[in-house]
């Protein structure tokens, strides 16, 4: 008949692992704990730097005026409002069958290129004459609920508006 051994295997086992365990982490850092490999002597000099530092301190002065100017109008120019710096002009794609148009003060269609480009030129003389320089930007609204714009008509307003940013977006107007 076998008979059961009279002490269990995991009462010597657990133990062993857990200094086995230590052990390991102790060679993991060993590394982090030693000094460095090779000590720099202490008398050692720090490194020349390869070019003398200029003596002529009024030029580096002016120059460091300069410089801190210029910083000054680059952060004020990135902080200017957006309105200052972009023209928006807002199109839409009409529900029923999806012509583009837009409203100055009526409702204008843009049927042909030549519609889309002269609204271009008359978009660049009215941000010409408010004055400094603005970036134009066609924002076309697409309407929901509707099978329009078609993929054929979306290329073609891409084409009609290459030479400006233009960008779609979904919107509930008209319902």
């Amino acid at each position: 008949m076998i008979k059961p051994p009279r002490r269990a295997v995991t009462r010597f086992f657990v133990p062993f692992i857990d200094v086995l365990i230590l052990l390991f982490g102790i060679f993991l850092l060993m590394p982090f704990v030693s000094g460095p490999s090779t000590p720099d002597a202490p008398d050692a000099k720090p490194a020349a730097p390869k070019e003398p530092l200029p003596e002529n301190v009024p030029e580096l002065q002016r120059q460091l005026t300069e410089a801190l100017a210029r910083l000054a109008r680059m952060e004020k120019a990135t902080q200017a409002r957006l309105n200052d710096r972009l023209s928006v002009r807002v199109l839409q794609i009409d529900r029923k069958d999806g012509t583009l148009y837009y409203f100055d003060p009526d409702r204008q269609e843009i049927r042909i290129a030549a519609d889309a480009l002269r609204l271009i030129d008359r978009q660049r003389t009215a941000t010409s004459k408010t004055g400094g320089v603005k970036d134009m930007f066609f924002l076309i609204l697409l309407p929901t609920k509707s099978s329009y714009p078609t993929q054929e008509q979306v290329t073609q307003i891409r084409q009609w508006f290459k030479a400006v940013p233009i960008g779609f977006d979904t919107a509930n107007f008209g319902e």
